[in-house]
């Protein structure tokens, strides 16, 4: 056999040996590693009904006026109470309305008359604006409250409940899917009520926290 043609095939068959070896290789080396799954992030939804508790501080500002002295008081008090309420979400945009009752107790005496508040309650539609789980709200609507009016002599007292409005604003910070905290600030205007010949303008100014569970 020629020793040149010998010489070529064992070549050609080496060659053959390691391109086999090489495509093998090729063939078991490990996949790269699958990315990891995330699950989707997703934006906190308050739409629902929701029920809590409130407490706070509150200012009672009663302009006194018996034709011939005018005065103006602002007791205060520790104010507490509920809420429930509906919010319904369109983007970032919330819209709802919330009722609330509570009780405190700013009383205040002098030379012209005697004004004393006890319980309160409001119905008021919500409107704000939502950065995920935060809530930045306006709200107003009806207020009412009951009080005892006092003449100077002291000798006539009128009890009286007064509606009027109130108007606030507020933020509300979701911990959790079902669970918020509020902070809102609330003024309400109820009228003048007369009693003897003492004129009495009515409003508060309230300050409060509140917690609140959603359903």
């Amino acid at each position: 056999m020629n020793t040149a043609f010998l010489r070529a095939a064992l070549a050609g068959a080496a060659l053959l040996t390691v391109s086999g070896v090489a495509s093998a290789a090729d063939m078991y080396r490990k996949a790269p590693p699958a990315a990891p799954v995330t699950a989707p992030i997703t934006a906190y939804n308050w739409t629902g009904f929701y029920a809590g508790a409130n407490l706070g501080g509150e200012w009672l500002r009663d302009k006194m006026n018996n034709g011939t002295v005018s005065t103006t008081e602002t007791p205060g008090s520790v104010t507490g109470g509920l809420q429930a309420g509906y919010n319904f979400q369109t983007g970032p945009w919330v819209l709802g309305a919330e009722a609330d009752v509570g009780y405190s107790h700013p009383v205040k005496t002098n030379a012209v008359g005697r004004v004393e508040k006890d319980w309160s309650g409001s119905v008021r539609a919500r409107a704000g604006y939502a950065f995920d789980n935060v809530l930045l709200y306006g709200t107003g609507g009806l207020a009412v409250a009951n009080f005892k009016l006092d003449d100077s002599s002291a000798a006539l007292r009128r009890t009286t409940t007064r509606a009027g409005w109130t108007l606030g604003a507020g933020a509300e910070y979701a911990f959790t899917k079902n669970i918020s905290v509020k902070g809102e600030y609330l003024y309400a205007d109820f009228g003048k009520a007369r009693v003897g010949g003492v004129d009495h303008d009515l409003s508060d100014h309230t300050v409060r926290v509140g917690v609140n569970y959603k359903f």
